[in-house]
């Protein structure tokens, strides 16, 4: 893959307040369900089960399309999350 492509994955839990719905850019599967986990925690919901059955590969975007600092972030940390309404 190259490097200024990014992976969406649509990902769908249910909290603790319902259902969280928030796409994962980033490059594979294993750093997916990493930043998911991360942002489970981030918002509250540590319990919140992310699976390859809730995080799942969607389509690719040129990274070029993405924000400077979001860029930046796929640099730094493997990716990024964009939060979605439920």
């Amino acid at each position: 893959m190259a490097s200024d492509t990014i992976h969406v994955y649509d990902t769908w839990v249910i909290g603790q307040k319902g259902r969280i719905h928030f796409d994962v850019m980033t490059t594979d599967e294993a750093t997916a369900l990493k930043l998911a986990k991360e942002y489970l925690v981030s918002i509250g919901e540590p319990d919140a089960a992310v699976t390859t059955k809730e995080c799942q590969f969607c389509h690719s975007e040129p990274l070029f399309l993405f924000s400077a600092d979001q860029q930046k972030e796929v640099k730094e940390k493997g990716g990024f999350i964009v939060p979605m309404p439920a």
